[in-house]
């Protein structure tokens, strides 16, 4: 019988693995994304001390949903767990100054997660973005 020798892995960047966007340095106005399973919230960086973020939520306003009468506004049919919808969406942002206030931590896998979180816990990435996933 063969020994095999045991090896101990080192958790490192591995390309393709997670997008690039999550090990991003922030600074403070930048805009970041937080995800959350299938959706993503809009934010921006208000404060940044060491390897530690606050980030507060921003107003996100769907530009083409379901009655918006844009000739690319979104379409419902049903089937599926509740239904499916077809369209991209897109977004207008604007600060919040009043939105919920965030914080994240940079962990030893290059990730920013969320204060209190293990480290697989919700991540944000840099880049402004807001998804809802309408089919749950």
């Amino acid at each position: 019988m063969k020994e095999f020798n045991k090896i101990r892995f080192k958790r490192i960047y591995i390309p393709g693995r997670y997008p690039r966007s999550f090990f991003m340095a922030p600074k403070v106005g930048d805009g970041v994304t937080i995800y959350g399973y299938s959706d993503a919230y809009a934010c921006t960086v208000v404060e940044r001390k060491g390897n530690t973020v606050s980030v507060q939520r921003d107003n996100a306003e769907l530009l083409n949903g379901f009655n918006s009468g844009e000739p690319d506004a979104l379409k419902s049919y049903p089937g599926g767990f509740s239904h499916h919808v077809e369209g991209r969406q897109r977004y207008a942002y604007s600060r919040n100054p009043d939105g919920d206030i965030l914080k994240y931590s940079r962990r030893k896998n290059g990730k920013w997660v969320r204060v209190g979180d293990s480290i697989k816990g919700q991540s944000i990435g840099m880049g402004r973005h807001e998804h809802y996933d309408y089919n749950f």
